[in-house]
């Protein structure tokens, strides 16, 4: 990444002034060259970010680490949150930039700059327009092409309900596909098709990178992982009924006007969409090379007004596993070579 402030530069930069002759591959024509299959004397490195709302901001602070440490993915793979954080990283925002945008909405009030609701919430409370008009204008209306780092967003097709992924096209479109939250945010139509929150059929999406070619995976995860799953639910109890002993008025009012309160219909289908996420959130923590868990028992997916919080949960983590990815990289480095 060319505007790091580390001064950093992106692994197998493209030769200028030449042309370079096209290897076999499965990534996508236009990123074809930056990755020389033969002879290439660095590991392929990928990056996947995890869903998971407004706690994909812990995301950013892992960037920060992995960036201060010159660790730069030659790919970069994102469901719903993370491929709102993976677009603005791919198009060349370093740490600080990423970070400011994220501070925009600190606080209550600036929440509500994300929000658009629909006059007529039948396919989803809000528009999302908001969010998608304001990516774009930040990505300069890049179309993927246009990337400094190849970039592959999910997205669930709500016809067959299968795994689609973006990499061709105007990006900004793509992401807010993948961010399409069920009951939250109305479905996106790309081309005549209905796409909903890329999450649900792709919550980390370490397997793309592997079938793009990467060998070294680093998974930036900020959901609970299903072993933890357990924990998570006796905790979130015994909180409500803690608070419901104690503020048996605010819990009376917090269960009758909040949207989001336990047992509420959006509560009941995100916890329906979460059941199917924790299968493959699983396989897909199997397939990485490092794991970088960002998640928290005491954070919501809504609480985009808390993004120091998250920011600094996602560094702790990473600094955290600083050592171990460190090791792995240098394990799947091979020596130089050397003149006989």
């Amino acid at each position: 990444m060319g505007n790091s402030r580390n001064g950093v530069n992106t692994r197998f930069p493209a030769k200028r002034g030449g042309k370079r002759k096209r290897q076999k591959t499965s990534i996508p024509g236009f990123f074809a060259d930056r990755f020389p299959l033969a002879k290439r004397s660095r590991p392929i490195i990928g990056v996947a970010l995890s869903c998971g709302g407004a706690k994909g901001l812990a995301h950013l602070g892992v960037i920060r680490v992995l960036m201060e440490n010159g660790i730069i993915p030659d790919m970069i793979a994102g469901s719903s949150m993370g491929a709102y954080v993976g677009a603005l990283w791919a198009k060349g925002f370093d740490d600080d930039e990423m970070e400011k945008v994220a501070l925009e909405c600190s606080g209550f009030l600036g929440a509500l700059k994300l929000v658009d609701p629909k006059l007529w919430p039948v396919r989803g409370l809000l528009r999302g327009e908001i969010i998608e008009d304001g990516l774009r204008k930040r990505l300069k209306f890049a179309t993927f092409k246009e990337l400094r780092t190849p970039l592959f967003v999910s997205g669930t097709d709500l016809d067959n309900l299968e795994s689609s992924w973006f990499e061709n096209g105007d990006v900004a479109s793509a992401v807010r596909a993948s961010c399409g939250l069920p009951g939250v945010f109305a479905p996106k139509k790309i081309q005549g098709k209905n796409y909903v929150d890329g999450g649900i059929t792709a919550p980390l999406p370490v397997e793309k990178l592997r079938q793009m070619g990467a060998d070294i995976i680093i998974a930036s995860n900020v959901m609970v992982p299903p072993e933890e799953r357990k924990n998570l639910d006796i905790r979130s109890k015994t909180l409500r009924q803690r608070f419901a002993n104690k503020h048996p008025v605010l819990h009376f009012l917090n269960q009758t006007f909040n949207p989001f309160s336990f047992g509420s219909g959006l509560q009941v289908l995100d916890r329906c969409v979460q059941v199917g996420q924790s299968r493959r959130l699983s396989a897909s923590l199997k397939e990485a090379d490092l794991i970088i868990n960002a998640y928290s028992f005491h954070s919501r997916w809504y609480e985009f007004y808390k993004p120091e919080r998250f920011i600094a949960l996602g560094n702790r983590a990473a600094r955290k596993s600083l050592p171990q990815l460190l090791s792995v990289i240098k394990k799947a480095t091979p020596p130089p070579y050397t003149l006989s």
